[in-house]
């Protein structure tokens, strides 16, 4: 697999919130390179308030969304790829903070 791949996290939404999960093939490759360290979570839901937290994802939780589905820092995750949230049905990058 090429390191310029990146680390792909699903995030689906619905009226409630939305939920975030590891694409398979990157969680393979974090598992081949961090081992025993990595601590995946097979998803992660985080309610949203209102329509406009539901509109991106906000760079504000971004890195705990990766913590909590990986249990290792972003940074660490860096050397892969980079992180990226992605619409499961569009297949479309995401942004990370609002426009």
């Amino acid at each position: 697999m090429d390191a310029a791949e990146p680390i792909i996290i699903y995030r689906s939404s619905n009226r409630d919130g939305a939920t975030f999960a590891l694409d398979p093939g990157s969680l393979a490759r974090l598992r081949s390179e961090f081992g025993e360290a990595l601590h995946p979570r097979s998803r992660v839901f985080i309610a949203h308030e209102t329509r406009d937290d539901d509109e991106q994802v906000q760079a504000s939780i971004a890195g705990q969304i990766v913590m909590l589905l990986t249990g290792l820092p972003e940074q660490r995750l860096e050397k892969l790829g980079k992180v990226v949230f992605r619409d499961p049905v569009s297949d479309r990058d995401l942004p990370r903070t609002a426009a």
